[in-house]
């Protein structure tokens, strides 16, 4: 039964593969195939746990990365040279133009939302994310690798979130909210 499992998980996950380059390959969006390729990875996905666990996962995505890169080699390979294709030089605001002003300040002080008190805040959710594991009973080993996971995913997506927000009052306001758990966690003393 698992080896069946396994076999469904890896064959729905190529599956999953071919109809996404299907789907992005159309001259319009197609909500079905995107919808349909994601399917067959989700129902990858869990036929290789139902079959193995996260081995079983980890395989169907080996699968389904193998495919969609055996796919796009043979995408690449086979498309026509674009000869009047130009690299785009449309600007995107990073720099000012000649003669306007730098905006040091403005950038320095995004630098340090994003960058610094991004991180500190991230490292509060770790904090928090161990002491909720240590408050459920996990093991010491367990709760310091939740920990030491949660910080830099919660940094990735902390600043990706910054960086998209306009408002600088908003950014402040994202990152009061997002320090309550890790200063919570500090005050009552779940970090040691």
């Amino acid at each position: 039964m698992a080896d069946t499992l396994l076999i469904l998980a890896g064959v729905s996950a190529a599956c999953g593969s071919a109809a996404l380059r299907h789907a992005w390959s159309l001259h319009r969006r197609s909500s079905l195939w995107n919808a349909a390729g994601w399917g067959l990875f989700l129902l990858g996905v869990v036929a290789g746990w139902w079959g193995a666990g996260a081995w079983g996962v980890s395989v169907a995505s080996l699968v389904g990365m193998s495919a969609a890169l055996l796919i796009l080699s043979h995408a690449a390979i086979t498309s026509p040279a674009a000869d009047s294709a130009k690299a785009s030089n449309r600007r995107v605001g990073m720099l000012p133009e000649r003669g306007e002003p730098l905006h040091l300040r403005r950038r320095l002080m995004t630098f340090l939302i994003v960058v610094i008190l991004a991180m500190i805040v991230s490292t509060g959710l770790g904090i928090a994310a161990y002491g909720l594991m240590a408050l459920t009973g996990a093991a010491e080993a367990n709760s310091v690798v939740t920990g030491f996971f949660v910080t830099p995913l919660a940094w990735s997506i902390l600043a990706y979130a910054l960086l998209m927000e306009e408002r600088r009052i908003r950014q402040w306001a994202t990152l009061g909210i997002l320090a309550v758990p890790g200063a919570l966690a500090l005050i009552f003393g779940l970090s040691a």
